[in-house]
């Protein structure tokens, strides 16, 4: 009897210390699903089930690059990643069609239920085709120019003697938003160059590569890999330094919506877009790091009304 009295204490002390350690960790591993609404930004916390997301065709390797991490790491998960671009996005989001909605752009005043998670920055940029020599960059104004249509040939930017080709984007696009409002200054109008529409980044590099004299614009993580001329804008290059300042203007905000507060596995995918591994998943892709960002850089992409 007096041996047993004895192994009680150890025994309980042995539990409380399990309990203690288990209460310490600080990921969520296997299935287990966490309490609704409760965040836990930069963390693991598998969540089994399914979700899809759509919108943004520039966001969406970056997407489709965590989540497949996340879904390695955490059996039981299937997340589907979607193009349609960003208004198709935040529509789908607003209607429950998915449960995240993509955006290159802010939601608009009549979307106020949808709830904003702002997962990195993209860096966009003009390219142009190979045959297009002699030209390496471009002013704002010479790219309002051609945009609207009253410059028509290469040569009158000091290229070879060549039509220009503009490819656009559809009116879904939020890469067309970002272009237009920090470009542009104002809406495409053209009228001069011949205008091909593309709905994605993908199309939009290839009508870029197999068409003479095209011009157009994508993110940059397209356009490094499509071996296209990368222009200057105002002297400036699209490097995540000048990006950071906001000297090189044309990049912007990338956005995660979702219809009311976020929950289990939309939450936690949201949580895992800003881990070490999908900052430097996000690297790779020429994103950058919301907390990389000058305040007063971020302040000057915020919506003006």
């Amino acid at each position: 009897m007096l041996k047993r009295w004895h192994i009680a204490p150890v025994f309980a002390f042995v539990v409380l210390v399990s309990l203690l350690i288990s209460a310490c960790g600080g990921t969520t591993t296997g299935s287990t699903t966490p309490t609704a609404g409760v965040s836990a930004p930069g963390k693991l916390t598998c969540v089994q089930g399914s979700m899809t997301a759509d919108g943004s065709t520039a966001l969406a390797p970056l997407v489709q690059a965590v989540a497949k991490d996340y879904q390695s790491k955490c059996s039981g998960s299937t997340i589907t990643v979607n193009l349609g671009g960003s208004k198709t996005g935040l529509a789908d989001a607003e209607s429950g069609t998915v449960q995240i909605g993509n955006s290159d752009v802010f939601a608009n005043s009549t979307q106020a239920d949808l709830k904003d998670h702002q997962v990195a920055v993209v860096i966009f940029t003009v390219l142009i085709n190979s045959k297009v020599t002699g030209v390496t960059g471009l002013t704002t104004a010479q790219i309002k120019s051609i945009y609207s249509g009253a410059v028509t040939n290469w040569n009158q930017v000091g290229g070879p003697n060549l039509k220009i080709v503009v490819v656009s984007r559809p009116a879904s696009s939020g890469t067309r938003a970002t272009f237009q409002k920090y470009l542009l200054g104002g809406p495409e109008t053209i009228a001069g160059p011949s205008s091909l529409t593309s709905d994605s980044t993908g199309t939009v590099v290839q009508n870029i590569t197999q068409t003479d004299g095209a011009i157009g614009y994508a993110a940059l993580s397209a356009a490094k890999a499509s071996g296209l001329i990368l222009l200057t804008i105002d002297g400036s290059a699209p490097t995540p330094a000048l990006v950071e300042s906001n000297t090189y203007k044309f990049w912007n905000i990338e956005h995660m919506y979702t219809k009311g507060d976020a929950t289990g596995l939309p939450q936690a995918l949201i949580d895992y877009m800003s881990s070490t591994a999908a900052k430097t998943l996000a690297s790779g892709l020429s994103f950058i790091s919301i907390s990389d960002m000058q305040q007063s850089a971020i302040q000057a992409h915020q919506p003006t009304s």
